[in-house]
């Protein structure tokens, strides 16, 4: 009966959208320019229009768009950090149906966006779009191989990158404002690249020697976090304060060198109001909440200079302009930083909103969401329905007449909203939606009630937290998010967590998709390695000498032997037993509740060793420092990513012949060659850090 309703309530979901589709066909042949300005760490309580203390930071630029257009009082990034809700902008799909399952792209990270997936600009191009990436992008350059040691190599050609995704040109900040490249990438290049992997008789462009915008260094002061050096790039460096006046001068440049008769989409991405804060000097000091209201007031002048362009050129009245931002603002009163600073001057950076940048409240994910096209969306409007920074590509599918894919191939969790820009009476796209913390946890949003499931991403550590609960809360009662309502609710609960679940699992949730039952994980069943015995032990009890436990907790529990860090972070609970063979093979089973494990293998003279390192997400194998090398010399020998459950026992086999050592961990196996690894292997270290991990029959042969 309850798969009836689903199906009934697809079935009037997709009747309904026809309709409306059907009933603006009109404005896709318009094709406007699209511009679409997504700001960076921006809460919903940082804009005039949004309720912000006009006595401490003046927004007039993003007033006037409200003004001209229409706001929204509902929208919500799909997860609250960065990348993800980047990824999830240009292709209708939830990030963590990838293998980012939290956290954020690192600054080597590969390109995240598949080549040939359905995205924003590839969709646009088809249809005689000019396209562009303008600003902090975030996404990843270049394709990763087997290498342990690989990473992005921003001294050589930087594909497959916007360029191989639909983008016609790409002027881009790497990762973070304050990251560690210090320079700009131009389409393939880092801008102004004297010395790299350069093709033969190619010049890379680059700015002129007094160009204010450039200094030759890059210093460890201009980064985010003052703590790790710079790359060495034989290239132009940013200037921090001038980073949000040139790339509001670059799009602008792009804007004016369009055609008149051909469509563009501006994908502008402000670096502001993400850290470092950086105002440049004209600006600096003209807001009472301190550096933070100033930095808010450049991005402000940054939405007038696109603003700005459009009106030189003539071409505002054929655009729309779509500002949001990528998450909540930063909210952590507790810690001194220009967030804190404005706040107590009472500025309330998400306004009454819970929480702020990476967690699961309500500041992590609500932003706002500013539309203007003139003539199409009814001006100084307001609208309340529950929208996700997914729809923008369905929508925009929708205005240039582009059918989309099944659900389940591409744009798998859009939802066409033309109908709430355009302000026409229909009824709302989405009835629900999912949201994904910093940490991984899920939350599913239906009407005013917001389930939060509670768990963790596989590797993250269970900190004591609200968040790491399962709760139900009435965001209509309790905009605060201060109650758990579940007790009182058990049939929300229900309904909601089985939503969740299914759209999770089924692939998609631009449409209800089937119900599929999770698979139990697949575990290999390994046979055992013949040869000698060396060490065998089952682990049903703490094993007694020549075994011995510290650093940590160690006890015996159904069956196997468990570890727990405990102290500080990175020492990790030590079992130890001495061995001694050359070659052979040690097997061992291990299962993972919320830690991490790294085998400590000593071996040949004195104190070298090297190490597999196994967790949820990764299988590593990785030589040591040798004794008097800093800590940080490790060698990286082979890697791979894995998928392990919590709770599940999986096989562990290591093989040492000769120089070479290969690791399987379930169905996954690595080799890494070196000379210390063909010596005497003297101790084992079954090492445990963060939470719970087990071990048990334990088994060595030569």
């Amino acid at each position: 009966m309850k798969s009836d309703t689903w199906r009934f309530q697809g079935l009037m979901k997709t009747l309904l959208a026809i309709l409306c589709l059907a009933g603006l066909t009109a404005f896709a042949a318009d094709r406007p320019n699209i511009i679409v300005i997504l700001s960076d760490d921006y809460g919903y309580g940082s804009v005039g229009c949004y309720g912000a203390d006009g006595k401490l930071i003046q927004t007039p630029n993003l007033d006037r768009l409200a003004k001209e257009g229409r706001r929204f009082t509902d929208a919500n990034t799909t997860s609250s950090v960065c990348s993800p809700t980047r990824y999830s902008v240009i292709t209708g799909r939830y990030c963590w149906r990838t293998s980012e399952k939290h956290g954020v792209l690192g600054m080597f990270s590969p390109l995240h966006i598949e080549t040939t997936r359905l995205n924003m600009a590839s969709l646009l191009k088809k249809q005689g779009y000019s396209t562009a990436a303008i600003g902090k992008w975030h996404l990843g350059y270049g394709k990763a191989d087997e290498s342990p040691a690989w990473r992005t190599d921003y001294a050589a050609e930087l594909s497959p990158g916007p360029l191989d995704i639909g983008f016609d040109y790409h002027f881009g900040v790497p990762a973070n404002h304050g990251d560690l490249t210090g320079v700009y990438v131009e389409n393939r290049f880092v801008y102004g690249l004297r010395n790299g992997k350069i093709p033969a008789h190619m010049k890379i462009s680059g700015p002129d020697r007094d160009n204010p915008n450039f200094k030759a260094t890059y210093t460890i002061e201009d980064t985010e976090s003052h703590k790790n050096e710079p790359l060495d790039l034989d290239a132009p460096h940013r200037v921090n304060e001038r980073v949000m006046p040139y790339l509001t001068e670059k799009s602008a440049e792009w804007i004016k060198a369009q055609k008149k008769d051909t469509p563009f989409f501006l994908y502008y991405t402000p670096v502001a109001v993400h850290n470092p804060v950086t105002p440049d000097k004209d600006i600096a000091g003209t807001s009472k909440a301190g550096p933070y209201g100033d930095w808010i007031h450049e991005l402000d002048r940054s939405v007038g200079g696109i603003l700005a362009a459009l009106d030189e050129k003539g071409i505002a009245d054929n655009t729309l302009i779509i500002f949001t931002a990528d998450n909540g603002g930063v909210f952590h009163p507790e810690r001194e930083m220009p967030q804190t600073v404005a706040y107590k001057a009472g500025l309330k950076v998400n306004g009454d909103l819970r929480g702020g940048k990476h967690t699961v409240w309500e500041g992590g994910f609500k932003v706002p969401f500013i539309a203007r096209w003139p003539g199409k969306i009814p001006a100084g409007t307001v609208c309340d329905e529950m929208v996700s920074l997914a729809d923008i590509l369905a929508t925009t599918a929708a205005i240039v007449g582009e059918k989309l894919p099944a659900a389940g191939e591409a744009a798998e969790d859009s939802y066409n909203i033309l109908p709430a820009l355009l302000g026409k009476e229909a009824p709302a796209a989405r009835s629900d939606m999912i949201i994904h913390s910093s940490d991984g946890v899920y939350a599913v949003r239906k009407g005013s009630w917001k389930w939060i499931e509670g768990v963790p991403a596989e590797g993250i550590k269970r900190k004591k937290s609200d968040e790491f609960a399962p709760r139900l809360i009435n965001l209509k009662d309790d905009p605060a998010e201060t109650k758990d309502v579940s007790a009182e609710n058990p049939e929300v609960v229900k309904e909601l967590s089985t939503l969740l679940v299914r759209y999770r699992n089924g692939g998609y949730s631009r449409e209800m998709p089937p119900f599929i039952e999770k698979m139990m994980p697949k575990v290999a069943e390994l046979t055992k390695a013949e040869g000698s015995v060396i060490l065998e032990e089952s682990l049903v009890s703490l094993p007694e000498k020549p075994w011995t436990a510290s650093k940590g907790a160690w006890k015996a529990e159904d069956g196997a032997v468990w570890g727990v860090q405990k102290g500080a972070k990175g020492t990790g609970a030590n079992l130890r037993v001495p061995v001694g063979v050359t070659d052979g093979v040690l097997e061992y089973q291990i299962q993972f509740q919320g830690g991490r494990h790294s085998l400590r293998i000593e071996a040949g003279e004195g104190k070298q060793s090297f190490r597999v390192e196994i967790s949820a997400t990764q299988v590593g194998l990785t030589k040591n420092p040798a004794p008097g090398e800093p800590r940080d010399q490790i060698l990286p020998l082979a890697r791979k990513a894995v998928e392990l459950e919590t709770g599940v026992w999986y096989p562990v086999r290591i093989t040492f012949k000769g120089n070479q050592t290969t690791v399987q961990v379930n169905e996954t196996i690595l080799s890494g060659t070196h000379e210390l690894l063909g010596m005497e292997k003297k101790v084992l270290n079954f090492l445990v850090f963060g939470d719970k991990a087990g071990f048990k029959n334990v088994r060595l042969v030569k």
